[in-house]
């Protein structure tokens, strides 16, 4: 892996081969990981791809990937202290059930 100051300098005047260490390094990332983690982290890292697009700048890119993570350590903490009696916020609870909805259907209109 290239130190920092060198993917400065790469970010700066190489971004194509910045970019191309990122992946190598996320393929690596994932290959390592157990084999029935591979589907997860691949939508994970899917989603944080989708963030980087939809972004308008590097640093909106990283406060919504940011965002994200944090998130996600927030339900962690909620589910665990769920799991041993403590108290969570009522605002996130994501072992709850999806509350039911109703489905309507539409007519179908003949093509003219």
């Amino acid at each position: 892996m290239p130190s920092f100051d060198e993917m400065v300098r790469l970010a700066k005047n190489d971004p194509e081969t910045l970019e191309r260490i990122r992946l190598k390094l996320i393929e690596e990332t994932i290959a390592e990981a157990p084999e029935n983690c591979h589907r997860r982290l691949r939508g994970l890292q899917f989603q944080i791809d989708m963030e980087r697009r939809r972004a308008s700048n590097p640093m909106g890119a990283c406060i919504k990937i940011s965002k994200m993570m944090h998130d996600s350590l927030y339900t962690m903490r909620q589910t665990l202290n769920a799991a041993v009696g403590e108290t969570v916020d009522d605002i996130v609870m994501p072992l709850e059930t999806p509350a039911q909805a109703q489905v309507l259907a539409f007519p179908m209109q003949a093509n003219s």
